[in-house]
């Protein structure tokens, strides 16, 4: 309901207040159906025993109830803005359906192989295709990073590991994210993820470049952004090192993300840019992530 209080919140309040008396009767008797059934209210005399935070839940869920039908009544902009609301969003859920696990003196693994899958009213064909092509994905990564481990195991050399494990790291009403972790031990060892983007406005699969307007440039100010910060950090904490400086001697530096770079969404809606371990700094650094500043990308950002 996040979108829904966002765009509630662009609406005059007193507005709404005063035209809340002007509700018809079979509004208001659609209004009290609605809170009977989401549990609001009750149908009987019986007293109301919840606690306090099933009050307020209550009332939280009242106040939503009441957005729903007194708004649209308010204003045409409002029900415009209503109408604009994916209230129904189709819901995206990750389930784990497989588990490989191996234990041995010298060799040890953990993988968990996941499946995306959809639910709700707003179940459309178009994110049907992108779960499906998802999906297909992460089987062939799971089933590559299977055989390699297994062929390390019957080689019998020196030691390794493998360890995968998934998180949704973002799931809105438009948006959803499924970050995949993978530690790979073979002698040394590496970490690296994956991140799958779907657009729950379109039901298309998405990456960065969708987050910005036609034809933009997002590379320059996010990578100009993020090296500034690599910079700020190294400066205030001497036990920070990225591969930032032209005249290291190293032989590469950072200069920019990559078009299709590794990120996903934070809860207040910024863009966190990821990038595995070695990719920009030393290994001790391990996986290492960046909030892109607002201002950065404010004027590209749809």
């Amino acid at each position: 309901m996040s979108r829904l209080y966002e765009m509630c919140n662009d609406i005059d309040s007193t507005d709404v207040l005063r035209n809340k008396e002007g509700l018809t009767v079979i509004e208001r008797e659609r209004l009290v159906k609605n809170m009977k059934r989401a549990g609001i209210i009750s149908g009987g005399s019986r007293k109301n025993h919840r606690g306090r935070a099933g009050k307020a839940a209550g009332w939280i869920a009242a106040a939503a109830v009441l957005a729903l039908v007194v708004v649209p009544n308010v204003s045409a902009e409002a029900a415009y803005a209503m109408e604009q609301i994916p209230i129904l969003g189709s819901v995206i859920k990750a389930v784990t359906i497989r588990e490989y696990q191996y234990e041995s003196e010298r060799f040890s693994a953990e993988i968990e192989e996941v499946q995306l899958e959809q639910s709700g009213e707003a179940e459309d064909a178009k994110t049907d295709e992108s779960i499906a092509a998802i999906n297909e994905s992460i089987e062939e990564m799971t089933n590559r990073l299977i055989a390699r481990f297994e062929e390390q195991v019957e080689l019998g050399e020196s030691y390794g590991g493998i360890y995968v494990d998934h998180k949704v790291v973002t799931d809105t009403d438009t948006w959803f994210t499924l970050q995949m972790n993978v530690c790979e031990v073979a002698g040394s060892g590496t970490q690296y993820q994956y991140y799958y983007h779907i657009d729950k406005t379109t039901g298309e699969i998405a990456g960065l470049k969708n987050l910005f307007k036609e034809g933009a440039d997002y590379i320059t100010p996010i990578s100009e952004n993020i090296i500034r910060q690599m910079w700020d950090e190294m400066a205030e904490d001497d036990s920070k090192f990225y591969w930032v400086d032209p005249e290291g001697e190293i032989g590469f530096h950072f200069e920019a993300i990559k078009e299709d770079q590794n990120f996903y969404l934070n809860d207040a809606g910024q863009i966190v840019i990821c990038f595995d371990e070695y990719e920009v700094a030393p290994g001790y650094m391990g996986l290492v992530e960046f909030v892109v500043e607002d201002e950065a990308v404010a004027a590209i950002r749809k």
